[in-house]
C-alpha cells in the first residue's frame, strides 16, 4: 500500500538523521489539490501530497537539509501549481497535459506524476533541464518503493561531510529496471 511505504520512504529519511525530518509541512487536503490542478487528480497523488505539503524553509537551510532523496525536495501544492504554470509547454515529452509536480531540485529539475483524468495512478516522469524527458517510473508507488530500496541498498547515502548523495549511476539503473520490468 502506498501510504505505508512513504512511511517507510520517511523513516530511512529520518534513520539518517536528515534535516528534513524536522522541516516536512503537514500534509495537504484532496480538496487543495483539486482546486489547484482544476480537476479530479489520481488517488496516489493525493496520497503523496497527503503525507508532506512541501517543507517549511529558513534562512540558514540548504538544499540538502530539505532533500528527501538526494537533491529532490518534496514540493507544496502551491509550488507544483506554479511550476506547472511556468512550463506549459507541449514540447515536454511525456507530460501530457495532466501532470503535477512531486519532487524538485533547486535547479529546475523535477519528478512529476503524469496521468488521464479519471485512473486511480500516475507515471512519473523525469524532467532535467537539458535533457530529454523520460518515464521514470510507471506509479507514484513504483517511484516510493524504488526510493526505499535506495536507501536500504546504499545507493542513497549521508557522506563524510554529512551531505545526502547517491550513486548516481545505480540510481538511473534502479529507475531503468523499475521501467522495463513492469
Amino acid at each position: 500500500m502506498l501510504e505505508e511505504r512513504i512511511r517507510d520512504l520517511w523513516i530511512a529519511v529520518e534513520r539518517l538523521g536528515r534535516p528534513i525530518v524536522n522541516h516536512r509541512n503537514p500534509g495537504a487536503p484532496v480538496e487543495l489539490l483539486e482546486r489547484a490542478f482544476g480537476s479530479p487528480v489520481p488517488s496516489d497523488v493525493a496520497t503523496w501530497f497527503a503525507w508532506a505539503n512541501g517543507v517549511a524553509y529558513a534562512a540558514d537551510q540548504t538544499q540538502d537539509d530539505v532533500a528527501l532523496v538526494p537533491g529532490y525536495e518534496p514540493v507544496s501544492v502551491e509550488e507544483a501549481a506554479a511550476l506547472k504554470a511556468e512550463l506549459e509547454v507541449p514540447e515536454v515529452e511525456f507530460l501530457g497535459s495532466y501532470w503535477i509536480p512531486l519532487l524538485a531540485t533547486g535547479a529546475g529539475d523535477f519528478y512529476a506524476a503524469t496521468y488521464v483524468p479519471g485512473q486511480e495512478t500516475s507515471r512519473v516522469v523525469s524532467v532535467m533541464i537539458g535533457e530529454t524527458s523520460r518515464i521514470a517510473f510507471l506509479s507514484v508507488d513504483q517511484m516510493v518503493s524504488v526510493f526505499v530500496a535506495l536507501y536500504r541498498d546504499g545507493v542513497f547515502f549521508v557522506d563524510g561531510e554529512g551531505i545526502l548523495q547517491a550513486d548516481d549511476v545505480r540510481w538511473l539503473e534502479r529507475e531503468e529496471e523499475a521501467v522495463r520490468e513492469a
